[in-house]
């Protein structure tokens, strides 16, 4: 059980001490994780609307799964799509056992949990058109080329996606991630003082009026960046609509954003995140540490994060590296 940050005994020059080292330690963000109610409608859909590409899958199974506080028995499909970021994949799950829970009919971004991302395309048009034809409606626009952005809700996991009109850039990169959280001074020690990230306001990312691109005209918020290398992490509290609690029953295999990524060529670097997790108060799952990789995993609401280690001679392996075999609709054309 976590203890409340004010009450976890680190006095301000640890807490300075636990800055440091999370700032040298090269985390970066490296996955954005969905859970889908169909893997191969979510490979489509980010395929053809921003040309992510396909990087392999498998089942999933034991240590795994154990690391999303999963059962023994536990036992899924995963697989991986790549852009143009180094080190960096969607991650994409549908677990047979348990059974995937939907999100509920009356969701909205506002509820607690990751509930949004942000995708930078050179090729606007592309998405617009994808969207009609996949029927997949628009919920808001704002702006003109070439400073467009529109978003719709992901038909398969359930999330909010918002498209960022980016000319030039080579292909299609997740630019943020954005967190509903109950616990904002609680969360900002986390990011700042155990992340080690650069901490921002939020109005550099999104301004208030941002909120009706997603449905949320008029909602009050507050909040904050955590700023990483490969990414930011948008970090609200909304007051109006109050964000709602996930089921208490919620599990890591429920349809929804399960969590991001940070990651770090460096072993250690992981190793001593995890332990900063730790000493914070926070606890984490099932711990796999072969030598050359580490992981594991943070499910506690508010702070749900996956933490990894990965040498590059197995990208190819977990799916951070395009896959020689292209989606089959795409060869021929």
């Amino acid at each position: 059980m976590a203890r409340d940050w004010q009450q976890s005994g680190i006095g301000e020059e640890r807490k300075r001490e636990l800055t440091d080292e999370a700032t040298q330690s090269s985390l970066s963000l490296v996955q954005v994780a969905l859970n889908s109610a169909s893997v191969s409608g979510s490979l489509r859909l980010y395929a053809e609307l921003f040309g992510f590409e396909n990087a392999g899958g498998s089942a999933a199974w034991g240590d795994v799964l154990a690391m999303q506080d999963l059962p023994v028995e536990a036992h899924c499909l995963v697989w991986w799509m790549v852009g143009k970021q180094p080190f960096f994949q969607l991650e994409i799950f549908h677990h047979g056992f348990p059974e995937q829970r939907l999100l509920p009919a009356d969701w909205k971004p506002s509820d607690h949990g990751w509930v949004r991302i942000g995708v930078a395309v050179s090729d606007f048009d592309r998405v617009v058109k994808a969207l009609a034809r996949l029927g997949v409606p628009v919920i808001g626009e704002s702006g003109s080329a070439p400073k467009r952005r529109l978003a719709f809700r992901d038909p398969y996991a359930g999330i909010i996606v918002e498209t960022i009109e980016q000319p030039n850039s080579d292909g299609p990169s997740v630019t943020y991630a954005t967190s509903s959280v109950a616990d904002l001074d609680r969360a900002r020690a986390f990011y700042a003082e155990v992340v080690g990230a650069e901490i921002r306001p939020l109005e550099e990312l999104h301004a208030p009026e941002d909120e009706a691109l997603w449905g949320l005209a008029g909602a009050i918020r507050e909040g904050f960046l955590a700023c990483l290398p490969g990414g930011n992490l948008e970090i609200i509290r909304y007051t109006s609509p109050e964000g709602r609690m996930r089921r208490s029953d919620h599990r890591s295999s429920d349809q929804g954003m399960l969590n991001i990524a940070l990651g770090s060529r460096d072993p250690e670097a992981i190793r001593a995140l995890i332990a900063r997790i730790h000493a914070s108060g926070l606890a984490t799952t099932h711990i796999v540490d072969t030598g050359t990789m580490c992981g594991t995993y943070v499910v506690e609401a508010g702070f749900e994060i996956e933490m990894l280690s990965i040498p590059p001679e197995l990208d190819a392996a977990l799916g951070f590296t395009p896959s020689a075999s292209p989606f089959v609709n795409d060869v021929g054309g």
